[in-house]
């Protein structure tokens, strides 16, 4: 069976990657939100941050080591588009959250003067930082080569956005109203055209 990288610099290459995915977007996250708590008042939804976080890393882990198990074996050549994905993902949801700017926050909750966000990838998708984890971790599952892994990671992650996205729409229509309510009849939720 072949190793799951052809050599030490791929692997170096992948776990760079990996740690850039992960790391810098996370750090990016907690900084911004810490500068923008101390300045607004907010109106707390249910916290579901933790829970969905709890689902995916997990089971990115998981997605790695039976990549490295070598169950499931897809080409290798799907390395380097899979770690492509898995960045531009990432840099989808940055964006995402760069764009929603003092509204973002990794719990569900709204400002005092909350307001629909409908530029960026707004105009598009009601939740495309969502979208942007979707595609980075069904590129995950590509770059470590496993069927299984994408299978894994597009179950977890279904499940996951189903459940956080349903909380959130519930809390922003009855926060937002008809604002709201417009955003949800012109723009799908994750997946353009489809969900």
């Amino acid at each position: 069976m072949t190793p799951l990288f052809q050599s030490r610099v791929e692997e170096a290459f992948f776990w760079i990657a990996i740690v850039v995915g992960f790391v810098l977007p996370f750090l990016y996250f907690v900084r911004w939100t810490r500068k923008n708590a101390a300045s607004t008042k907010t109106r707390p939804g249910k916290d579901v941050s933790g829970l969905t976080n709890l689902a995916i890393i997990p089971a990115a882990v998981v997605a790695i080591l039976i990549g490295y198990a070598r169950i499931g074996v897809l080409p290798h050549w799907l390395l380097y588009p899979g770690l492509s994905m898995f960045l531009l993902g990432l840099a989808l949801t940055v964006w995402a959250y760069g764009t929603l700017g003092r509204f973002f926050s990794l719990e569900v909750q709204i400002q005092g003067d909350h307001r629909v966000v409908d530029t960026g990838p707004y105009r598009l998708l009601r939740h495309p930082g969502y979208a942007g984890v979707l595609f980075g971790l069904i590129g995950l599952g590509l770059a470590v080569q496993s069927w299984v892994s994408v299978l894994l990671l597009l179950l977890v992650m279904a499940a996951a956005l189903t459940y956080r996205t349903r909380i959130e729409e519930k809390f922003l229509l009855a926060e937002l109203g008809d604002e709201y309510a417009r955003c949800v009849a012109r723009t799908r939720r994750v997946v353009p055209f489809v969900w």
